[in-house]
């Protein structure tokens, strides 16, 4: 395979890793989510600094507990690669719905996902990760103007459509070919 048609790969794969991880953190899928990340790797992600495996748990515990929603959304990323190593820097949009005194609240974040990235036995995994927030918001939900519709509903567990959409298994980030 010539270099151009390596780095396109390369540079496929680590997005469908970065996308595995928000796809996992949405659907509240621990299991999932410590696949993205080597076993001796490093997230810090503010209030919660701890080896990626660690991370991936303690975050689903308090996605699960203090946020009834989580949605992110990914813009662009600039990727690096060098041979089996690589980095990367990923916008993201995230949104979480709570209740706080009986108020539905929508929490904002913006910021970036600042990643090393390393290919070991074939596979992209994030070694270190770093969470920038460039700004965040809470407001208060007013009123959900399509509550009341017949849209499906996302679940936080393999009912969610996308598991049979995508072929995925409750535990597994990686779409398979």
């Amino acid at each position: 395979m010539n270099d151009k048609m390596q780095r396109l790969l390369d540079h496929f794969e680590i997005r469908e890793l970065l996308e595995a991880y928000v796809h996992a953190q949405d659907r509240a899928d621990a299991q999932a989510t410590i696949d993205v990340y080597h076993p001796d790797s490093w997230d810090d992600h503010g209030p919660i600094k701890d080896t990626g495996w660690n991370f991936a748990d303690s975050a689903t515990r308090e996605l699960l507990t203090r946020w009834e929603g989580c949605l992110h959304l990914l813009g662009q990323s600039r990727i690096r690669v060098d041979g089996d190593q690589g980095g990367s820097e990923t916008y993201f949009y995230c949104t979480m719905t709570r209740k706080q005194d009986g108020q539905d609240m929508l929490d904002h974040m913006m910021g970036r996902y600042l990643d090393k990235v390393e290919r070991r036995e074939g596979e992209w995994k994030i070694k270190e990760r770093t969470c920038i927030v460039d700004w965040s918001a809470s407001t208060p939900l007013i009123e959900d103007f399509v509550g009341a519709a017949a849209f499906a509903k996302g679940k936080r567990s393999a009912e969610d459509l996308s598991y049979r959409l995508l072929g995925l298994s409750r535990g597994h980030s990686r779409i398979t070919r």
